[in-house]
């Protein structure tokens, strides 16, 4: 050892600083092409099919240094190393289930939405199925997570005559695998996400012909209380931090033809850009990631581009990726800053991560910093009350320290 400590220790200062020095990274989704693409967001570097994926993959999932990746078709979940950069597993979620989202609704365990079969399924990251369960209703789709409730649209497809009836929200206990509720919303509810007033903003398609609209759900009254009409067919939203929402939105299907993204404030419930005048981006844009805190990322299906958009409607970036750019996550390549108990990125470990925690397991308060992990302070690989009890042992009356990384 004493031999080679030099060259060990110059070895991983190297591979210290080459880890330090790693931008941020845009993992995408080419449907089509069923691969992967990588975009190296500070060197603007694409790099086409890094991974040849599965059957119809439609999701991605970024958790830490993993990348789990639904394949809809072949109804199984793709694990991606990041820093390898290569497939290093699979889980299979059964025949013709087709699984079309995944969230991770616990440290290291998961939920996805099983199309198909009106059913969701638990996972682990280890691979281990913890089981299916019925949803309540038909064809679930979109799923996010807010302590231990998933909230998930159930799309209502009528095989019959490929309509729609009505959709609902179904809020999920995480815990107990069973329906709280169905919160109805409109027609063909596709996606839906948190906006920072806390509350939920759902996505309903219509049937296609221009009937789109936005619903909001207080999740304390679990109820819709208000709706937005934009028009045309939304399919995709994320929110900024200013309460900015953006709204994939189709477009012309043909290379070359335009995509378009709507835009609205969500404390005025101002429609800024809908169907009547949208923001202009390449070919049928499909769904949105977040960029920035004043931009997003625009997969654009028909020109197999990624664009990104500020609010103005200006595109700062270009991407060429794969055919088909369907979906994509970004891979922060940084650290938690935040040590294990600072639940709410505050900077230090007081009372406050504890209303913190207790606002998340027990009224849908938004996720404790860095994935999870700093409200998961007992390394149970959960976070539950037992977090709760732990650091107020450790703040009050000198308890274990909460564990480290």
């Amino acid at each position: 050892m004493n031999r080679f400590g030099f060259v060990f220790v110059a070895l991983m200062f190297a591979a210290f600083a080459s880890t330090q020095s790693k931008a941020d990274e845009l993992y995408v989704i080419n449907g089509l092409a069923e691969t992967l693409s990588r975009v190296d967001l500070e060197t603007d570097i694409v790099t086409n099919h890094i991974a040849t994926l599965n059957l119809y993959p439609n999701d991605i999932l970024i958790v830490r240094d993993t990348a789990y990746i639904v394949n809809s078709g072949s109804a199984d979940i793709y694990l991606f190393d990041i820093i390898d950069g290569a497939i290093v597993g699979s889980i299979d979620i059964g025949p013709n289930r087709n699984p079309w989202q995944i969230a991770e609704i616990s440290p290291d365990t998961f939920l996805t939405t099983n199309w198909m079969t009106n059913s969701v399924t638990k996972i682990t990251a280890s691979g281990q199925n913890l089981g299916e369960f019925d949803i309540g209703g038909s064809n679930p789709q979109g799923i996010v997570v807010r302590g231990n409730i998933s909230f998930i649209t159930t799309v209502s497809f009528e095989w019959h005559d490929t309509s729609y009836s009505d959709g609902a929200v179904a809020a999920w206990d995480n815990r107990g695998d069973s329906i709280v509720q169905p919160i109805p919303v409109g027609n063909n509810p596709n996606d839906l996400a948190f906006g920072p007033d806390g509350n939920l903003y759902v996505v309903c398609t219509g049937d296609y012909s221009g009937t789109g609209m936005i619903y909001i759900i207080d999740t304390v009254q679990m109820a819709a209380v208000d709706s937005i009409d934009t028009g045309g067919n939304p399919t995709d939203i994320v929110i900024l931090p200013d309460g900015t929402a953006y709204i994939a939105a189709g477009g012309g299907w043909t290379p070359g033809t335009d995509g378009y993204v709507y835009t609205f404030d969500i404390y005025s419930r101002t429609l800024y850009h809908g169907s009547a005048n949208p923001l202009l981006t390449d070919a049928f844009a499909i769904t949105l990631t977040v960029a920035s805190d004043s931009t997003v990322f625009v997969m654009n299906f028909g020109d197999d581009t990624v664009t990104e958009l500020d609010s103005s409607g200006a595109i700062l970036r270009r991407f060429y990726v794969g055919d088909g750019a369907q979906v994509a996550a970004v891979w922060d390549s940084s650290p938690c800053e935040f040590e294990r108990g600072d639940a709410d990125a505050s900077g230090g470990v007081d009372i406050d991560d504890v209303v913190y925690l207790i606002s998340y397991i027990f009224t849908s308060g938004p996720d404790p910093a860095c994935d999870s992990i700093t409200g998961e302070v007992d390394c149970s690989g959960d976070v539950d009350i037992d977090d709760v009890v732990y650091l107020i042992a450790f703040i009050f009356t000198g308890g274990p320290a909460p564990c480290p990384y």
